[in-house]
């Protein structure tokens, strides 16, 4: 199967299993991503402060010990309003609903997942939210 995939995207995974965390990153950085992975929301949150080179999209579990998915989403709508988040989860989507993401607008993946689910969702998530031109995030206006 071969994918249309955005050039020059970084997407950013976060997972609290390591295992998952770095099958993700394989898998993302053969298709020609550039991958950052954090651990936790608070490791997260420090990639997306400091990254050099915008993160397209966030790739996160739901169910995180520190905090959830759906509460990174919230603070990565807030500060970088640009960037899409993926979430991705054993528990199926209505976690989200338990999460209380029902009024956030994130796409999801079912966990376990092939190497193709992943690559078409990430592209297509990337595709489905697009940058706007002249866009300025709030952190890049302050």
């Amino acid at each position: 199967m071969t994918h249309d995939f955005p050039s020059g995207q970084s997407i950013l995974v976060v997972d609290d299993t390591h295992v998952v965390r770095r099958a993700a990153f394989r898998m993302l950085s053969e298709a020609g991503y550039r991958v950052f992975e954090a651990g936790s929301v608070a490791e997260a949150l420090e990639v997306l402060g400091t990254a050099k080179q915008p993160v397209s999209l966030v790739l996160a579990d739901v169910v995180m010990p520190d905090m959830s998915g759906v509460d990174l989403a919230r603070l990565v709508h807030d500060q970088w309003p640009r960037v899409p988040v993926l979430f991705m989860s054993a528990y199926g989507a209505e976690v989200l609903v338990q999460e209380g993401a029902e009024q956030t607008n994130v796409e999801f993946l079912g966990k376990p997942f092939t190497r193709d689910e992943l690559l078409e969702k990430v592209a297509a998530t990337i595709r489905k939210y697009p940058k706007r031109n002249g866009e300025q995030s709030r952190s890049e206006r302050a």
